[in-house]
C-alpha cells in the first residue's frame, strides 16, 4: 500500500469522514465512477489496474444509472471497509485485491438486478441459494466448462465477508447465509477439485529447456546480428529522409550481403523471418530464466537492463551470478522490492541476449524491461504482460517441436516452471530445500558470509505437495506388484495381496490417504530404485531422507528400505552388462569387485523376474 493511506488517516475516514471522498488510490476516490489503482505488478495489462463502476448489466442498463445507486454505494462501501477496517485477524485489502473483488461484486450485482433484488440486505439464505444454483451454471474461462468450485468459492466469499462486516456497512446481508458451513465447502472445493497448477512432465520439460538452451547458446548470436544490421540500415535510411520503399531495398541488399544464416539453416533476409526468430528467441531466453531460475513470472517481467550483478561468495576471491529484479508477492510498497536471485551461465546468457536483442525498442519506447513487445495494431511498444508469454511459450514449444503428452499438447503455463523447478530439488535433494527456500523468497543473498536462510511457505508448500504425490504414486503402484526387488521389496510382496486386483482397489486408495494424512512416510525415487525410507533403517545414515552423499546402488541393494519395480529393470540390465563386459581382462581383485556388483544385480533382476537371461550370460 502506497504511503498515502498512512495509518493516522485511515483512523480519520473511520472516525467519521465521508468515505466516498476517501482516496482508493494516488489519482482516485471510492465516490469515482473508475478507479485507477496503484497497481504496479510486472506483467499486467493497463486494463488490470483500472475498474470500470459503469458495467453493462444483463437488462440493459448501466451500474451507474441512479436506480441502482444503493447496490452501487453498498459494493464500493464494502471494498471501503475490507481496506480500512477489515474483519478482525484478516488483512488489509491491497489494490489488487479491490479489483479482483471489484469485479465479482459488479457480475454478483447484474444478477441481483436480474433476480429483481434492490439491496444486498434482501440477500438471505434461500436466495443465496438461488445465486449458488445459477453460478454453478456459468461458463467457465475453458471452452464448454462452467465454473470450478474456487471461483463460485470466491464470490461466495464476498457475501460472507458483508454479513461480517454489517455493523460497519448501510447495506449488507443481515443473515449468515451459511450458518456452520464456510463459503468454500458450499462451493465444492475440495482437495480434489482444487485444480492445483501441475508441473511439467519430465520429457518435456528436458526437451523444451534443452531446445531453449540449444537458441540462446547456438543461434542468439546470427539473431541478434541480423536484428542489428537491419535496425542500422532503417535508422542510416531514416536520418537521410529515405522513402520507405528505399528503406525497405536497402534493407534487403543489406541482408543479401551478410548472408546470415537462421536456426533453420536460411539465410535471414525478410523482416518477418528475423521477426520470428527474435521473437522465440526471447521465448527461449524466459524458458531458460523460469526453468533454471524458478523465479515468478511478475519477477521475470519486472527484470531491467543491467539485471545481472556479480558478488563475491562468502569470504572466496570467486563470484556469483545474480539476477536482479523486483519481488512483489508479500512486498509493502506497491513496486515491490529489488531481490537477487542466484543465477547459473545459461541465464546470464539468456539475460545478454534479452539486452541486446531488444536494444532498439528500448531506445524507441523509453522503457528499460527486458521484455518488450509492439502491438502492430496500435504501433505502440508496451513491457510484455502475463496473458502474452503464457501463449508464447506455448507457440514456441510448438515451433521447436516439443512432444505432445498422451497425445496432446502440453498446455504450458509461467508458474509451471516454479513448481518443476522446486519437484527438481525435492526429487534430487531435500537437504537442500531451506537453501531453496532462501532462493525463492531472497531475505538475502545465499551463500555468504553472513548466510542467512529465509523462509518461504509457498515454495515448501510446492514441494510438499511433490513430495507426497510422488510418496502417493509410488506406493499405489508398490501395493500392486507382485514382482519387487530389493530387502524392502520382498517385506512389500509378502504383505500386499489384499491390495491387488479390482477387488483391492479401494482398499488401496484409503490405505494410501491414511498413510498421506497420518504418517510422515515419504517414498524417494531415483534411477535405479525407490527408497521407502525409515531413518532407524537406512544405511546411508539419512536422518530425514536418503543421504545423497553415500546414496548408491551397492549401498541400497543391502539396504532394507529398498525395492526396485518393472521400470528400474533397463538399469540394473545395463549396470550387470557393462560389470560383464570387463570380466575377462581383469585382474583377479578386480574380479572380485565385479562379482560382487553382478551379484547385486542378479538378486534385483531376480526379485522382479527379470534375472534368468542375465544369469545365463555369465
Amino acid at each position: 500500500m502506497s504511503q498515502s493511506f498512512s495509518s493516522p488517516q485511515l483512523h480519520d475516514i473511520h472516525a467519521g469522514a465521508d468515505w466516498v471522498s476517501a482516496p482508493v488510490s494516488s489519482r482516485s476516490c471510492f465516490g469515482d465512477d473508475v478507479w485507477h489503482l496503484d497497481i504496479h505488478v510486472a506483467g499486467r495489462r493497463p486494463d488490470q489496474n483500472r475498474l470500470a463502476w459503469d458495467a453493462l448489466l444483463p437488462n440493459g442498463s448501466r451500474l451507474t444509472d441512479p436506480h441502482h445507486a444503493v447496490l452501487l454505494r453498498a459494493a464500493k462501501q464494502y471494498l471501503w471497509s475490507m481496506m480500512v477496517d477489515p474483519p478482525e485477524g484478516q488483512n488489509r485489502s491491497s489494490p489488487s485485491t479491490l479489483y479482483s473483488q471489484g469485479r465479482l461484486l459488479r457480475t454478483l450485482i447484474g444478477w441481483m438486478v436480474s433476480d429483481g433484488l434492490t439491496s444486498f440486505r434482501m440477500l438471505d439464505p434461500p436466495t443465496v441459494e438461488r445465486l449458488t444454483a445459477w453460478l454453478r451454471t456459468r461458463s467457465g474461462k475453458s471452452a464448454g466448462r462452467t465454473l470450478r468450485p474456487i471461483t463460485i468459492g470466491c464470490y461466495l466469499s464476498i457475501i460472507v465477508g458483508m454479513y461480517r462486516q454489517r455493523a460497519k456497512l448501510e447495506d449488507s446481508p443481515l443473515i449468515d447465509p451459511f450458518p456452520g458451513e464456510a463459503a468454500f465447502e458450499v462451493a465444492g472445493l475440495t482437495s480434489a477439485t482444487k485444480g492445483a497448477i501441475p508441473f511439467i512432465p519430465d520429457s518435456i520439460a528436458v526437451d523444451l529447456l534443452s531446445k531453449a538452451l540449444v537458441w540462446v547458446e547456438a543461434y542468439s548470436a546470427n539473431i541478434i546480428a541480423a536484428s542489428d544490421l537491419r535496425s542500422q540500415v532503417i535508422t542510416s535510411a531514416r536520418e537521410n529522409h529515405l522513402s520507405r520503399d528505399v528503406t525497405k531495398r536497402l534493407v534487403g541488399q543489406a541482408m543479401q550481403h551478410a548472408s546470415i544464416a537462421g536456426p533453420d539453416g536460411r539465410l535471414l533476409v525478410e523482416p518477418r523471418a528475423i521477426n520470428k526468430c527474435a521473437l522465440h528467441l526471447a521465448d527461449a531466453c524466459f524458458v531458460l530464466i523460469a526453468g533454471f531460475v524458478g523465479m515468478r513470472v511478475s519477477e521475470i517481467l519486472s527484470m531491467q537492463v543491467g539485471a545481472v550483478e556479480y558478488h563475491p561468495i562468502g569470504e572466496t576471491r570467486l563470484d556469483q551470478a545474480y539476477i536482479v529484479a523486483r519481488l512483489f508477492k508479500t512486498a509493502d510498497h506497491p513496486h515491490g522490492r529489488l531481490e537477487r536471485w542466484i543465477a547459473p551461465t545459461p541465464v546470464v546468457r539468456a539475460v545478454r541476449c534479452l539486452e541486446q536483442i531488444y536494444a532498439p525498442l528500448r531506445v524507441l519506447s523509453g522503457f528499460r524491461e527486458l521484455f518488450l513487445v509492439k502491438n502492430a495494431m496500435h504501433n505502440k511498444i508496451m513491457p510484455l504482460t502475463n496473458a502474452n508469454i503464457t501463449q508464447r511459450i506455448n507457440l514456441f514449444a510448438a515451433y521447436v517441436g516439443v512432444p505432445h503428452h498422451q497425445g496432446v499438447p502440453w498446455p504450458l503455463s509461467p508458474h509451471q516452471f516454479r513448481k518443476t523447478f522446486a519437484r527438481f530439488v525435492a526429487r534430487r535433494d531435500r537437504s537442500q530445500l531451506l537453501a531453496l527456500s532462501d532462493h525463492f523468497k531472497h531475505m538475502s543473498v545465499a551463500m555468504t558470509a553472513r548466510g542467512y536462510v529465509g523462509s518461504d511457505f509457498d515454495l515448501h508448500e510446492l514441494v510438499d505437495q511433490e513430495g507426497r504425490s510422488e510418496t502417493a504414486l509410488a506406493l499405489d503402484h508398490l501395493l500392486t506388484s507382485d514382482r519387487l526387488g530389493g530387502r524392502m521389496g520382498e517385506r512389500i510382496v509378502a504383505r500386499n495381496a489384499t491390495f491387488r486386483g479390482r477387488a483391492g482397489d479401494q482398499l488401496r486408495r484409503d490405505y494410501v490417504a491414511f498413510v498421506l494424512a497420518e504418517t510422515d512416510l515419504r517414498i524417494h525415487g531415483c534411477d535405479y530404485g525407490w527408497c521407502v525410507f525409515q531413518a532407524e533403517l537406512a544405511r546411508c545414515g539419512g536422518e530425514t531422507a536418503p543421504n545423497e552423499a553415500i546414496r548408491s546402488p551397492s549401498v541400497c541393494v543391502g539396504c532394507p528400505n529398498f525395492t526396485a519395480d518393472g521400470r528400474h529393470i533397463e538399469y540394473w540390465r545395463d549396470r550387470r552388462q557393462r560389470n560383464v563386459a570387463l570380466w575377462d581382462r581383469a585382474s583377479p581383485l578386480t574380479r572380485a569387485t565385479l562379482a560382487k556388483a553382478i551379484e547385486e544385480c542378479d538378486r534385483v533382476l531376480a526379485g522382479i523376474s527379470e534375472g534368468q537371461d542375465e544369469q545365463q550370460a555369465k
